[in-house]
C-alpha cells in the first residue's frame, strides 16, 4: 500500500494546540555529576502546555522513577537507598517504602477509587498492593516466570486497568512458558481468571506473544516471529478487548523490529519501527523515528510519519488521544505528538450573514477535513461544542445554528477528542465577499403539462466555499423566495446544480449583489 506522505509534521518544539488546555508533565532525570563511582542527578519536569523546564526534586544518587499512567504518583529509586513515593502535587514530602529495598519496580498502577497503589514486581514476577489510607501493603500476588515490557515507552503498560477499574488485566509468563493474560480483581483480591494470548488473538504458528500496550481493558497482542532474520521477521499486531472478545480485530503486519501502541479507545494503532544492530560484537537497539498509523478497525494504512531517531514514547491516562514522541529530554528537548488531531479544511469556511427570507434556516452543517478523527471527535465553535458526525477517518461533519452567523467576524474551529485537540481554523462571517460569486443558467426545458423546468449553476470566484442563507442575498422573485437553490457555494465554476419548475415567466435568482433572470424563451435545453 502506498505511504501517505505527511505534509504538515504535527511536531512541536513546544507549538501546541492553540486552546490554553491544560497538558500533562513529563518527568526525567538530569544528570549534575557523574563519575566511575557516582552518578547524581536531580528530577526535573517538562509542561507540555509551556515546553517549560522546572526543577522537581533535588538531587538524587543515581535515581531511576516509575510514574502511574495518571501521573499522580512517582516513585524515586536510589542506588542503595529504599525507594522514595511522592504525591506530584507535593515534591517536599515523601514515603520511605522499605519494602522495596534491593527489588526491581516494573510498573506502578493508581487507583483512586480503592485509594491504592499496585505495583508489578521483579519483572513481572509479583504483583503488590499498597493501602494509601493505612499506608501498608495488604496482598503479595505470585504471577509467573519473568514477563517483559516495551524499554522505549514510559509508563510501561504491561499491566492496565478495566474499562471500570476494578480489575487489572496482567501480562504473565506462566511456568509453562506459555504467554498469557491474568485478570486479579480487585474487590476479590486474588486471580480470578488466566487466558492464552494465541487464543485471544495470537497469529498460529509464532515464535511467542507479547503484551506491552494496555488500557481501560483493551491491549494489543504482539505475535513475533523466529530470529531467523531481524531486519525481516514479520510482526503481527491484534487489538483485543478483553471485556468483549468476539468483537474483532484485524491483524496489523510490519516487517522489521517495531512496537504498536493505541490511541483513545484503541481507534488507531501506530507502529513504531525500531533498528537492531548486532555485528562484531556491537550491540544497538533503538527506535529509527519511523512511525505507521493504522485503523484498528479495518487495518487500513492511514498515515506514515518520519522522525529524528531514538526517541521515547510517552503516554498518559488523564489524555488518552495524545502519544508522544520524545527526544533530548535533558538537552534540547523535541516533542511530537504522533495522534495530534489534523484540521486542513473547512466546507464551508464563509458565511455571508443577512436578514433571513420567509424561510428561516434554523441550521447548516459545515464539513471539517482532516485526520485521526473518531466517533468520539466534537468540533467546537467560538469555544461550544457543536452537534458532531464522523463520516471517516478525515471527515467530520458539524451543525451551525442562524444564530452563530448573526454578527460579523472570525470565529475559531478546532476539533477534540478525548481532551486531544486539532490545530484551529477560522471561520468568518462577513458582509461581503473578497471576489464575486455569480448565478448562472444553463438551460429551460419545457415539459409535457406546459411548464417549464430551469437549470442553474453558479460560479464562486473565491478560494473558499461560502454558505449563504435563503434570505435577501440568496432568494427567487416572484415568490417563494426559496425554490431548492443551493446555499453553500463550492469553489469554482459549478453547473446544473439545482433546478426550479416555473411558469415560464419571469424568474429572477438574486445571489450576492448578482442576479439572473430566465423566462421561457431563454436558451432550451438540448
Amino acid at each position: 500500500m502506498k505511504a501517505i506522505k505527511l505534509v504538515v509534521l504535527v511536531s512541536l518544539f513546544f507549538l501546541f494546540c492553540n486552546q490554553a488546555q491544560s497538558q500533562p508533565f513529563i518527568y526525567f532525570d538530569k544528570t549534575i555529576s557523574d563519575s566511575a563511582f557516582h552518578r547524581f542527578a536531580k528530577i526535573c519536569k517538562l509542561d507540555l502546555s509551556t515546553g517549560v523546564v522546572t526543577d522537581f526534586l533535588p538531587e538524587k544518587y543515581d535515581p531511576y522513577i516509575v510514574n502511574d499512567p495518571t501521573q499522580s504518583f512517582m516513585l524515586v529509586n536510589q542506588r542503595n537507598w529504599s525507594p522514595e513515593l511522592y504525591n506530584t502535587n507535593d515534591s517536599i514530602n515523601f514515603l520511605l517504602l522499605d519494602h522495596f529495598f534491593g527489588i526491581g519496580i516494573d510498573e506502578m498502577l493508581y487507583s483512586p477509587q480503592h485509594n491504592s497503589l499496585f505495583f508489578l514486581t521483579d519483572g513481572y514476577k509479583y504483583l503488590e498492593i499498597y493501602n494509601l489510607s493505612t499506608h501498608t501493603f495488604s496482598n503479595r500476588i505470585n504471577l509467573g516466570k519473568t514477563a517483559y515490557t516495551n524499554f522505549y515507552m514510559e509508563p510501561s503498560r504491561s499491566a492496565f486497568f478495566s474499562s471500570d477499574n476494578d480489575k487489572i488485566y496482567i501480562f504473565v509468563v506462566d511456568s509453562n512458558d506459555i504467554e498469557q493474560v491474568w485478570t486479579f480483581s480487585i474487590n476479590d483480591n486474588q486471580i480470578i481468571e488466566k487466558r492464552n494470548l494465541l487464543e485471544l488473538g495470537g497469529y498460529q504458528g509464532s515464535l511467542g506473544y507479547s503484551l506491552t500496550f494496555g488500557k481501560k481493558g483493551k491491549g494489543i497482542i504482539e505475535s513475533y516471529p523466529p530470529y531467523y532474520n531481524n531486519n525481516n521477521r514479520q510482526y503481527y499486531f491484534r487489538l483485543c478487548d478483553f471485556e468483549n472478545i468476539k468483537k474483532y480485530y484485524p491483524f496489523i503486519i510490519k516487517t522489521g523490529e517495531c512496537e504498536a501502541y493505541f490511541n483513545g479507545n484503541g481507534e488507531f494503532i501506530i507502529v513504531a519501527d525500531e533498528t537492531y544492530y548486532n555485528q562484531n560484537d556491537s550491540i544497538d537497539n533503538y527506535q529509527n523515528g519511523n512511525f505507521t498509523i493504522y485503523n484498528s478497525s479495518t487495518g487500513q494504512l492511514v498515515k506514515t510519519i518520519t522522525l529524528p531517531p531514538r526517541g521515547v514514547i510517552y503516554t498518559f491516562d488523564n489524555y488518552p488521544n495524545d502519544i508522544y514522541y520524545v527526544l533530548n529530554l535533558d538537552t534540547q528537548p523535541e516533542i511530537y505528538n504522533l495522534t495530534k488531531l489534523e484540521l486542513h479544511q473547512l466546507s464551508p469556511a464563509v458565511a455571508l450573514t443577512s436578514p433571513f427570507g420567509s424561510r428561516q434556516e434554523f441550521s447548516f452543517n459545515v464539513t471539517a477535513y482532516g485526520g485521526l478523527f473518531t466517533d468520539s471527535s466534537v468540533a467546537y465553535f467560538n469555544g461550544q461544542a457543536k452537534p458532531t458526525s464522523k463520516i471517516n477517518d478525515t471527515t467530520v461533519s458539524f451543525t451551525l445554528s442562524n444564530t452563530d452567523i448573526a454578527s460579523t467576524g472570525n470565529y475559531p474551529i478546532w476539533i477534540s477528542n478525548y481532551g486531544s485537540y486539532s490545530d484551529t481554523l477560522n471561520f468568518s462571517v462577513t458582509y461581503s465577499l473578497q471576489n464575486s460569486l455569480s448565478p448562472t443558467f444553463q438551460c429551460v426545458r419545457r415539459n409535457p403539462d406546459k411548464s417549464y423546468t430551469a437549470y442553474f449553476g453558479y460560479n464562486n470566484n473565491n478560494s473558499y466555499d461560502v454558505f449563504i442563507p435563503t434570505g435577501v442575498n440568496n432568494r427567487f422573485s416572484p415568490s417563494p423566495e426559496f425554490r431548492g437553490q443551493a446555499n453553500v457555494f463550492i469553489s469554482g465554476n459549478h453547473q446544473n446544480v439545482f433546478t426550479v419548475n416555473f411558469n415560464g415567466d419571469n424568474l429572477t435568482w438574486y445571489l450576492a449583489g448578482q442576479s439572473i433572470t430566465v423566462n421561457k424563451n431563454s436558451s432550451s435545453c438540448p
